[in-house]
């Protein structure tokens, strides 16, 4: 009798196993759909775009993963008044703990001007982890359609969240930029996102970004711009874009409703920054030679403010 038993009780967990499996892991995720112009000092154009975002939990561990598409023509582009159409993808995962089904992972989309959420998910994350993405862009500015990497990290609750993202072109390990060293070289930011209803949310944050032109690796550098008085070595530049520098460092705000969502920066575009940060990274790390930043370039206004129309969809399990 106590054998049956046994068997019977085997038997039961055996069958039912793939249910109380799945009845451990979580799902959620969600897409959103956008149109977008932007308008700016540096950048104008015109977007769609389509993001999503997946996250899969079991217990207090979770994974999430993202990919962001868009297309768009431009007017102006890395402060260029040039016109062209370009396209861009984007792609990250995390890994850490948390029920992670507030969908808030899509705040570290490099493309984050309106944002996908699930206000009815309770569950917060905090993780690391790697993505990378790449711009194509035409003419004259197709040699800076750049891959890049990017280091993660984003730790919420409920219905608030904070994100830390590094961009940059470097190859090393999972890090899997181009490894140029050019173009949009490197970004960082930082950015606190709130869930205000069932349709509302908004965003602060911090950024910066840092754009060199093309090297002439065909020539010594010893050129005398940014040099410390010839103590360093600096590159000559490549044309056609021999003088592109720029180093932004700027506040940004979202607001979003339901289908709609406004996004602004406002900061300065400062070359003596730039050339701090670079050469800091360069001089330390032996990433020798330096750019040739117009480091006496006095200060400008750095603006941009994008509107928004949008569709997203969420489900969860």
């Amino acid at each position: 009798m106590k054998h049956s038993f046994g068997i019977i009780v085997i038997f039961l967990i055996f069958f039912n196993a793939p249910q109380l499996l799945a009845q451990k892991f979580k799902a959620n995720g969600g897409v959103l759909v956008k149109a977008e112009i932007t308008l700016g000092n540096q950048n104008q154009w015109l977007k769609v775009g389509v993001s999503g975002l997946g996250t899969l939990s079991y217990g207090d561990i979770a994974l999430e993963s993202g990919l962001s598409l868009a297309s768009y023509a431009f007017l102006k582009r890395h402060t260029l008044k040039t016109e062209g159409f370009a396209y861009y993808y984007e792609f990250f995962g995390l890994a850490g703990v948390g029920k992670n089904s507030n969908l808030l992972g899509a705040t570290v989309f490099n493309t984050n001007t309106a944002l996908l959420f699930n206000p009815l998910g309770k569950g917060g994350f905090n993780g690391l982890g790697f993505g990378v993405s790449k711009e194509v862009l035409p003419n004259n500015l197709k040699s800076y359609g750049l891959k890049r990497g990017a280091l993660l990290m984003r730790f919420s609750n409920a219905n608030h969240n904070f994100h830390f993202a590094f961009r940059n072109d470097l190859k090393i390990g999972l890090f899997n930029g181009a490894g140029t060293d050019y173009g949009v070289t490197g970004s960082l930011d930082l950015g606190f996102t709130k869930i205000k209803g069932p349709e509302t949310i908004y965003q602060l944050g911090f950024g910066i970004d840092l754009f060199t032109p093309r090297p002439d690796y065909s020539r010594s550098p010893r050129n005398p711009i940014n040099s410390d008085n010839g103590r360093k070595n600096v590159w000559y530049t490549l044309p056609p874009i021999v003088d592109l520098f720029y180093g932004n460092v700027y506040v940004y705000g979202t607001y979003q409703e339901e289908y709609v969502s406004v996004h602004s920066k406002i900061g300065l575009n400062s070359q003596k920054t730039g050339a701090y940060i670079q050469n800091t990274l360069h001089d330390g790390l032996g990433l020798n030679p330096r750019f040739p930043w117009q480091v006496e370039t006095k200060n400008k206004l750095y603006i941009e403010i994008s509107g928004n129309v949008l569709k997203k969809e969420v489900s969860n399990e």
